[in-house]
């Protein structure tokens, strides 16, 4: 049975991801599933301008659940157990980071989150995401 990792952002495409996975479960079974949120760092001085250290990491806490939310919805409601957790970073970076270190056997993600206009700048991280693992990653529009 296989541990699977999906990075959620709160975006219809991470839905469809954790959605995606339901499904295939029925031929591919699922151990335990990991949700993953990868805040972007604000940083105090910066954009976090007269913002605690305390007051950022709330904000990044509050955000990390609010993303996190329909994916557990899903999760518990199909009785797929899973854990979830918030992490602050570099978006693919982290992702292929918690792949490694919760042994993940493969990853499923949607093929947007941000936005394409987001993405333009930033290089998409699905891409980023196949360059830097060596495990299967299931996109999903």
């Amino acid at each position: 049975m296989k541990r699977i990792l999906i990075p959620v952002d709160g975006s219809q495409h991470a839905v469809h991801a954790v959605r995606a996975m339901l499904e295939a479960r029925s031929y591919d079974p699922v151990e335990q599933v990991a949700l993953l949120t990868v805040q972007i760092p604000l940083l105090a001085g910066k954009i976090g301008r007269g913002l605690s250290q305390a007051d950022i990491d709330a904000y990044h806490q509050e955000e990390g659940e609010a993303a996190l939310g329909e994916a557990r919805a899903l999760l518990t409601a199909a009785g797929v157990p899973f854990t979830s957790r918030i992490e602050t970073g570099a978006v693919a970076e982290t992702i292929a980071r918690i792949a490694d270190e919760i042994d993940a056997d493969e990853i499923y993600m949607g093929t947007r989150g941000l936005g394409s206009v987001a993405s333009l700048f930033m290089g998409s991280v699905a891409t980023k995401i196949l360059h830097l693992t060596e495990l299967p990653v299931t996109l999903v529009k």
